[in-house]
């Protein structure tokens, strides 16, 4: 039984989190500043501690003594407000700034590994390609920071770095998947690429599951995502049968990392720890979320 600490402890991800690694026989500490994310932790079976995500100071004393912090720190903006890049201003700060901290203070705090959240969609366009972990990434956009995240878990901290780059999250509670099905409603797609380009994609559930698989991988770079990947073509018409309509026209392709075709392969952490995604999330949430 190993002790860790969960930054991001009380968001959709992280619950899950939270719900897996104790599921594991691990002791979970969860970090907030508040009571209803106190209550929420204890709620799970996982105990808090209070600290600030952006003192290194604070972080430190939170990780002291413990064997793994798992970084899960994001301020996603609403599906209405995606477009507008000052809403990612937080989220960005979080990458960057929270990331370091975190990172040095579990170096000082004698942290054996770190499992630091980044997503799948900092991939270079691959077309029809396979993309492992190994494949060109090209940033960009909202992507920029999460390669940040990245280098501070790989470059400030001396222990084992594990970077999960995940696919879209998928499932009841992703506002993303809501703000589709309600566009799909009225007969409209979301998909930001081309109907032929791929796009990662991930169940809620199993991104859980995959963070603590995490902790027993050997350190390095792993993609979270579906077995088979989903193009944006087969995820609108998967979309438009959930929801009763004929068909989704497809939108003009946007720029960005978004509107890549990032066919993103999964075997390096089903190989290294069993993990598996159990929903092709890409095309099996409309229904199970639809109904």
């Amino acid at each position: 039984m190993n002790e860790i600490v969960i930054t991001g402890s009380t968001g959709v991800i992280g619950r899950r989190a939270v719900r897996e690694v104790l599921a594991a026989g691990h002791r979970v500490t969860g970090v907030t500043r508040s009571a209803s994310g106190r209550e929420r932790l204890e709620s799970l079976g996982a105990s808090a501690v209070e600290a600030d995500v952006f003192d290194e100071a604070s972080l430190r004393r939170a990780f002291d003594g413990v064997d793994a912090v798992i970084n899960l720190l994001t301020h996603v903006p609403r599906a209405d407000r995606m477009a507008d890049p000052s809403a990612w201003a937080e989220n960005d700060r979080v990458r960057t700034e929270a990331s370091a901290a975190i990172a040095r203070a579990a170096q000082a705090a004698g942290v054996h590994r770190l499992v630091q959240e980044s997503i799948a969609f900092v991939y270079a366009d691959g077309g029809d390609a396979w993309l492992d972990e190994d494949a060109p990434v090209a940033g960009g956009g909202v992507t920029t920071t999460a390669l940040t995240a990245e280098r501070n878990a790989r470059e400030l901290f001396g222990g084992d770095s594990v970077v999960l780059r995940f696919g879209l999250f998928m499932g009841p509670e992703s506002g993303s998947t809501k703000a589709a099905l309600e566009a799909a409603r009225a007969g409209a797609s979301i998909a930001p690429g081309s109907p032929g380009a791929y796009r990662p994609t991930v169940w809620l559930d199993d991104a859980g599951a995959a963070i603590a698989a995490a902790l027993r991988a050997p350190a390095g770079t792993y993609n979270v995502a579906d077995t088979e990947p989903s193009t944006n073509g087969e995820m609108d018409a998967a979309l438009a049968a959930a929801v009763g309509v004929d068909a989704l026209p497809p939108r003009p392709p946007q720029d960005g990392p978004l509107g890549r075709s990032q066919r993103v392969l999964n075997r390096r952490l089903r190989e290294a720890t069993g993990w598996a995604p159990r929903v092709r999330a890409g095309t099996e949430t409309w229904a199970r979320v639809a109904a």
